[in-house]
């Protein structure tokens, strides 16, 4: 299992995309079929899956490696930490990381048709 990636000390400084509105912005840069839902604190897109490999770079900046790899079944900390956005299924992806108090999360899910996927990117309280 991926261990959770806790960060430490000041994230932007380091020169890497740690901030969730930056993650946000990067993410909505990618080519989308649409953007469903923007809030403060989520976004919700549609991607072909072919553009799926334009999106990778931003999320492993900011999560490192997916803390529930798609193809793996989810462990019960991987449910409880995607249950608030609608939680992960095998064929999904979930990053995660926590950091000064929040959560935050990226879950990919694959359509049945097998040419587009959501992308959901919260940040939020830890959930306990």
């Amino acid at each position: 299992m991926i261990k959770l990636k806790i960060f430490d000390g000041d994230l932007l400084s380091q020169g890497t995309v740690k901030d969730f509105s930056k993650l946000a912005d990067s993410l909505k840069k990618a080519p989308k079929v649409e953007i469903r839902k923007e809030t403060d604190g989520y976004l919700e897109l549609v991607i072909a899956v072919n553009d799926l490999p334009k999106i990778y770079p931003a999320l492993d900046e900011f999560f490192g490696p997916p803390f529930k790899p798609a193809g793996v079944e989810p462990s019960k900390e991987a449910a409880h930490h995607s249950a608030k956005y609608g939680g992960i299924q095998q064929q999904q992806t979930l990053f995660y990381a926590e950091h000064k108090g929040l959560s935050t999360c990226a879950m990919l899910w694959p359509w049945q048709d097998k040419e587009h996927v959501t992308v959901k990117v919260a940040q939020g309280e830890i959930l306990k």
